[in-house]
């Protein structure tokens, strides 16, 4: 979650506002507190001073992640719940999606659908 969010250079207050309420909100979180994710934050941020490589991280991430494809999604989509937070995705945010996929091994279908589905989800439905 961090990570998509500080892909532009800094977690701004909408981004830490985002990630608090997913964190909070849903059922893959439950069994954390609020200390947890504030230590998480802090150690995602010094990961990625340290670590100029981005693909590097993606691969700490995917490891991380146990091979489970299903949390794999669900950090995907997260990822992108975090992105929107600004309702712009930068070209930083798509580099950092392709890097996901790739080390995900996530399906085409799936991460167009998902994208497609994100896409008017935050729609201006004013146009």
């Amino acid at each position: 979650m961090t990570l998509s969010a500080a892909i532009s250079g800094d977690i701004n207050d909408k981004e830490l506002n985002v990630i608090k309420y997913l964190f909070n909100t849903l059922p893959v979180f439950e069994n954390s507190n609020n200390d947890h994710l504030s230590k998480k934050i802090i150690e995602s941020l010094e990961v990625i001073k340290s670590e100029p490589n981005i693909e590097n991280i993606t691969d700490l991430i995917n490891d991380s992640l146990e091979n489970n494809s299903n949390l794999k999604k669900t950090a995907y989509i997260i990822a992108i719940e975090i992105m929107m937070a600004d309702l712009e995705v930068t070209e930083e945010s798509h580099r950092l999606l392709e890097l996901f996929e790739n080390s995900f091994e996530l399906d085409n279908l799936e991460t167009s659908s998902i994208k497609h589905t994100m896409k008017f989800k935050y729609q201006d439905i004013k146009q």
